[in-house]
């Protein structure tokens, strides 16, 4: 049966998230499930010890254009060419750093050119995930952010392929982010509006453009970074499809692992009760007009948590980017003293159309905190009460119970501990 999401009219996103910010798989897909003779080939890079040493150099010297968190503040905190420039920049610096090291000539062709294509793919992962990154950071616009053309001119969809870059992490990373650009590019940037949709879409772009061991890797990739929140169908399609390509038995092992749960999961149809439901019964309080519940059933309201500061994360089982925040949540929440905690409340509403799933969900999760759920038939008066048009979506509350911050910054953000503390004195 074909799953119905209650709400999957206003989550809007690109179809899957690559912000540099974000935890990686903790599988290494490429050394997992890729071809042992490709394995292989990387391993002989490393075989000499003057590639050893540059490499060790290389890393050091320019550490910080590698590192996941400085980039990615970078690309929030620069404009577009201000970015590209310093990019370009950064580029010719590595790349003059290898051809001018005291070892160049001893150096393999293959060492060479590894080198080469992490500098140059990381520039290209960088410049697409600039757009990508913003455009999820970006909810409430309808189109994704594209970048001038005479920036991206020189990618050719039909000449990306290159088995011999493979091997650098930086165009395996480049390959998600392209995908998801220039897949996004060819329905004139329209954030999709449906996950399943998302995923489907990416399997056939990235079918017709990577050819040889680049798509089932990138297929692999896909699913594990986005299985849990796409509904069944559409991963049963993309798992299909990575079934069809010979030899990829390793990587269709490693998806499927990732994505059992998913596998193992019954469709839903929505249906609309005929019945209220206990918590629709419940006669609000003067001046409240929400009624939520806790996980045991036991109806509260935001009024009761006044004398205290409220962080609000509305978000719902099968929402990727909401789940994607909650290491950050957990982390501003151990951040608090003993004493801080007492004046704080971290306050998570669910949307699940079902309560089954956001029970399961923080079975799962174990997230620190105070735990809601809104009915099925309160949710779009929830919506309209708080100006909610997609999920992740954050508030804060401060002790008089005012809404100070309807729309606060995420718990990855740097400024969001500060925005709590300032209201607890």
């Amino acid at each position: 049966m074909k799953l119905l999401w209650s709400f999957s009219w206003y989550f809007l996103l690109i179809g899957g998230l690559f912000a540099q910010n974000l935890p990686k798989d903790s599988i290494d897909i490429f050394k997992e499930g890729a071809p042992s003779s490709l394995v292989q080939q990387y391993q002989d890079l490393w075989q000499s010890s003057s590639h050893q040493e540059f490499w060790q150099e290389f890393q050091q010297k320019f550490a910080s254009d590698f590192d996941p968190q400085k980039q990615y503040q970078l690309t929030f905190s620069q404009n577009i060419d201000t970015r590209e420039i310093e990019l370009f920049k950064v580029r010719n610096q590595q790349m003059a750093f290898l051809k001018s090291h005291s070892n160049f000539s001893k150096f393999s062709d293959a060492f060479k050119h590894y080198v080469e294509n992490t500098i140059r793919w990381q520039y290209w992962y960088q410049l697409l995930n600039y757009a990508v990154s913003r455009s999820n950071a970006d909810p409430k616009n309808l189109k994704m952010a594209s970048l001038p053309n005479v920036m991206v001119e020189a990618l050719d969809p039909k000449k990306i392929a290159n088995e011999e870059a493979f091997l650098s992490t930086s165009y395996r990373d480049f390959l998600m982010v392209f995908v998801t650009y220039f897949n996004s590019r060819q329905r004139g940037f329209e954030k999709y509006t449906n996950l399943g949709a998302a995923m489907n879409d990416k399997a056939a772009f990235a079918k017709k453009y990577l050819s040889g061991p680049l798509l089932p890797y990138y297929l692999c990739r896909l699913l594990r970074e986005n299985c849990t929140n796409t509904p069944k169908d559409a991963v049963i399609n993309t798992l299909d499809e990575l079934k069809r390509i010979p030899q990829t038995e390793r990587y269709l092992q490693l998806a499927t692992e990732k994505c059992q749960e998913t596998l193992n999961r019954k469709e839903e149809i929505a249906a609309t009760p005929t019945t209220p439901t206990k918590e629709s019964t419940l006669a609000p309080k003067k001046g409240e007009d929400i009624v939520f519940q806790t996980i045991d059933g036991k109806p509260f309201y935001l009024s009761d948590f006044k004398g205290k500061v409220v962080y609000v994360d509305f978000w719902a089982s099968w929402c990727g980017p909401c789940r994607k925040e909650f290491p950050y949540s957990k982390a501003l929440h151990e951040k608090l003293t003993e004493k801080q905690q007492k004046k704080v409340v971290f306050l998570y509403i669910s949307i699940d159309q079902s309560p089954a799933a956001w029970k399961q969900a923080l079975q799962t999760l174990q997230l620190p905190g105070e735990h809601g759920h809104v009915s099925v038939n309160l949710n779009t008066q929830l919506l309209r009460k708080y100006a909610i048009d997609s999920i992740p979506r954050y508030m804060i509350i401060d002790k008089k119970g005012n809404v100070v911050l309807p729309d606060a910054p995420r718990p990855s953000f740097p400024d969001t501990l500060s925005e709590i503390l300032k209201l607890i004195d």
